[in-house]
């Protein structure tokens, strides 16, 4: 069995997987490590290969754990594709694994990723299984939040779902421009992508998927668990 660790800034995830299955998954704080090690021992696993993805110089203690292989993702881990990035020591542990995944799922074809995290990312990788890069845009939060920071009227506000082309008034003027920029910012790169792609597959992933799965004018694979699927292939490729 496979056990999957996903270290981000406040929480991390953990899952468990039977070769490509996902059997379960759960997140924890720093805080509460231990109820990581009790979610573990219930699942009553004897023997594990794990691999941990992390973004913080934070460890988790896995030596009561027993486990074949440990693999703790950086730049020098072997990978099921060809990572083409002209330097792979800045690229993110999740866009790596986002890409592994998409390939995974979507073999022998031109794959687009975008990750709706505190950034929104998009990366491609094509149908020879090569990593070709992609973009960092600001996320959703970052947004609401860059407009209250560098301004003296404009109020915080938080993403909701709407269904207004305009605003009638700051808080709906802000919404819209936050969250229909985004969507016009996605339909203007996946536009772009597909005259250089032939047949691209989209798949969509992270938090803040919700607000704009819908609001695509292509058709999506969305799958909040791409990230985790990714690490459990570059595990399975070094296990």
């Amino acid at each position: 069995m496979n056990l999957i660790i996903d270290q981000g800034n406040t929480l991390f995830k953990a899952a468990l997987f039977i070769d490509n299955e996902l059997i379960s998954k759960s997140k924890f704080t720093y805080l509460d490590v231990d109820l990581f090690y009790v979610w573990l021992e219930e699942k009553n696993v004897k023997e594990l290969n794990i691999i941990v993805s992390s973004v913080v110089s934070q460890t988790i203690d896995l030596s009561n754990i027993l486990s074949n292989k440990v693999v703790y993702l950086d730049q020098m881990t072997e990978l099921p594709i060809v990572n083409g990035y002209f330097t792979p020591e800045t690229l993110g542990d999740d866009r790596i694994a986002n890409a592994v995944a998409a390939n995974s799922l979507n073999p022998n074809q031109n794959s687009l990723i975008i990750d709706f995290g505190t950034c929104i990312k998009y990366d491609l990788v094509n149908s020879m299984g090569i990593y070709l890069g992609g973009n960092i845009s600001l996320g959703l939060n970052m947004r609401y939040k860059a407009l209250n920071h560098f301004t003296d009227q404009l109020p915080l506000l938080k993403p909701s779902e709407f269904n207004n082309s305009h605003g009638v008034d700051t808080e709906s003027s802000i919404k819209c421009g936050v969250q229909l920029a985004i969507m016009h910012e996605i339909n203007g790169f996946i536009d772009s992508y597909t005259q250089e792609f032939k047949q691209l597959t989209i798949f969509m992933t992270g938090g803040d998927l919700k607000y704009f799965d819908k609001s695509v004018k292509y058709h999506i694979f969305a799958n909040s668990n791409l990230t985790l699927i990714g690490l459990n292939e570059i595990l399975r490729h070094n296990a």
